[in-house]
């Protein structure tokens, strides 16, 4: 996140970034859940949750003895953030009523909104000064282009399934590769 000393200012847009990533992988896993109809796939979904929301704690315990610095004048939650979600929001809302009302296929839209949303992270990798949102955004695209490829081919499941359970592994995974680079630059310290 940073070339320079991480800061508490890095810390807290790492642990925002990071929450948002783990509370939107949960609505990405318990759609997929709910759509296979699984209880297992539920509770799957709420150890992960509770796995990644005890190491966001940790991590922000941890990080407590960091110098300041990455104020909110650095905050990349700004404008051009604000701009990159409302265009966000626009597009989700926009091609699912194309879908659904034009081309009249529905079952499209997870795939759509996974879709946008991966593309809404690219300007992140920029504003965030990392290149893990890029890797975030090409995947989470993939993801939508591979359950559209499925569905057509003739697995209709794939139209919720994918997107669900594609979605969620990749922001969670994004979650735990950003708190593992934190651990790695030194951002936290052993609680005391």
């Amino acid at each position: 996140m940073t070339d320079g000393q991480f800061t508490k200012g890095h810390l807290i847009t790492l642990l925002i970034s990071s929450a948002i990533g783990v509370g939107f992988g949960a609505g990405w896993w318990f759609f997929g859940a709910s759509s296979a109809g699984s209880a297992p796939l539920v509770v799957v979904g709420v150890v992960a949750v509770l796995a990644l929301a005890g190491w966001l704690a940790l991590t922000a315990r941890r990080g407590a003895g960091l110098p300041s610095g990455g104020g909110r004048e650095e905050s990349p939650f700004g404008k051009q953030y604000g701009i990159a979600v409302l265009l966000m929001l626009v597009g989700i809302f926009a091609g699912a009523r194309v879908l659904s009302a034009v081309f009249e296929v529905p079952e499209a839209v997870p795939a759509w909104v996974l879709f946008v949303v991966g593309l809404h992270f690219l300007p992140f990798a920029k504003l965030f000064g990392s290149r893990r949102f890029l890797v975030l955004s090409a995947l989470l695209c993939a993801v939508a282009v591979l359950a559209a490829v499925l569905a057509i081919v003739g697995w209709a499941a794939a139209w919720q399934l994918v997107p669900g359970f594609g979605g969620a592994v990749v922001l969670w995974a994004t979650v735990a590769a950003g708190l593992l680079a934190a651990d790695r630059q030194g951002a936290t310290s052993p609680a005391s």
